[in-house]
């Protein structure tokens, strides 16, 4: 394939993308791909990554290629994306993940391992027996939004509702299908926003009076030398949690439960030896990253790799690609579920290093380690594999497998 023809919504492509990954590291790691540059090797995304002439403030590029009627419309979604943590630079972004600190701490991830697997253990219970099931849809997809609805205090009742408004927001990151296809995904995701962002401020404005033992509470109460979050901004942050969180842990174990039966002697080894499990799973993530690439724009002119990127100019860092550098992977096409060390770059790197990297990890090594568990003889019911379309995020739209209740 020339590398002048790059889609990488191509079917053919997701299905696939490492061989074009590793001609681009190999022939052109700094590549010109119409209006972004393309950054394939390991050393030089960690390089730019926290290089301050990069900035994350690229939100006005996705909406400046709409109609300007469409635009305004779509001033509410492109509030709420241009003020996500993610996308914000210093100072405010320091500022705004000093404070997300405080409540997304360490302690708080441990203390919800117990209700992970609780979680885990009743979504299989419903499964498990009939031998069969559906990953994605019986575990993958629900395990995540049930545990940040609960971990904000959700009613079980409303659940499936925030399941379905993070689901509605994921897809505006996608970049499949027609403009006019991406239009109408992202007026669904401002309707599902705003219908959320109701919800949220009557549920701040009871915690204000009502503490509770719930992640909201924490915002509310959060502070940092006399500083606190505005309604606004937990808002914002809830919102990054629900969509960042639920797509990219739920591509994460199905992603993992894949490649597991698709290398039967690494499941093998993982049941003989479940310590393995924290390895297994970093293994996923570099050898089929649920997040293949990230953007950013250049603030300054930048040398790197031969080329010259002008101010102004996107950015695409290709995590996949970076993920199975020779340079720095022994060996990077093969799925070794005990490979250490191992600098894989799907949570990012420096000042925007994932604030939820530790609950994605605990998440999918209670849903993995369940499944190893309890169901085995576990295999694919068919080889074939339908990739989510788009590009940002990887991971099977279904995976059906079959299995004896262990």
């Amino acid at each position: 394939m020339s590398l002048a023809t790059i889609d990488f919504t191509d079917p053919a492509i997701q299905a696939d993308p490492y061989p074009i990954y590793r001609e681009l590291r190999e022939r052109a790691p700094v590549y010109r791909n119409g209006p972004t540059w393309l950054i394939s090797r390991h050393d030089d995304i960690v390089t730019l990554l926290t290089d301050p002439r990069v900035s994350s403030a690229r939100v006005d590029q996705t909406f400046a290629v709409l109609p300007p009627e469409v635009q305004a419309e779509l001033a509410p979604l492109r509030h709420v994306l241009g003020s996500r943590m993610l996308l914000t630079d210093p100072p405010t972004h320091t500022r705004l993940r000093n404070l997300m600190t405080k409540a997304f701490s360490a302690r708080m991830v441990n203390g919800k391992r117990a209700r992970v697997e609780e979680i885990c253990r009743e979504l299989l219970d419903a499964v498990v027996e009939q031998g069969s099931m559906d990953v994605m849809e019986d575990l993958a997809v629900p395990l995540p939004g049930r545990v940040i609805a609960d971990m904000l205090g959700v009613p079980g009742a409303d659940q499936e509702q925030f399941s379905r408004w993070a689901r509605d927001q994921v897809r505006v990151y996608d970049r499949a299908g027609t403009a006019n296809d991406r239009i109408a995904v992202m007026r669904q995701g401002q309707a599902s926003m705003l219908e959320m962002k109701a919800y949220l401020e009557a549920v701040i404005e009871e915690r204000r009076h009502e503490r509770r033992d719930d992640l909201v509470t924490m915002l509310v109460t959060v502070e940092e030398e006399g500083d606190r979050l505005s309604v606004d901004e937990m808002i914002v942050m809830i919102n990054s949690l629900l969509t960042g969180g639920n797509n990219s842990t739920a591509h994460l174990i199905g992603n993992a439960i894949l490649t597991l039966c698709r290398h039967p002697e690494e499941l093998a080894r993982l049941r003989r030896d479940p310590e393995l499990i924290r390895t297994a799973i970093e293994e996923v993530l570099r050898f089929e990253s649920p997040v293949q690439s990230t953007t950013r724009v250049a603030r300054e002119r930048i040398e790197i790799g031969g080329q010259t990127i002008a101010a102004g100019d996107g950015i695409t860092v290709l995590f996949g690609a970076a993920n199975r550098d020779e340079a720095v992977f022994p060996e990077p096409g093969r799925f070794d579920v005990a490979r250490q060390p191992n600098r894989q770059l799907t949570f990012a790197h420096g000042p925007h290093f994932c604030l939820g990297a530790a609950l994605a990890r605990a998440e999918a090594q209670s849903a993995v380690g369940a499944v190893i568990r309890r169901c085995a003889d576990l295999e694919l019911v068919s080889d074939e594999v339908e990739w989510l379309p788009g590009f940002t995020f990887r991971g099977p739209k279904t995976l059906p497998v079959r299995f004896r209740a262990a």
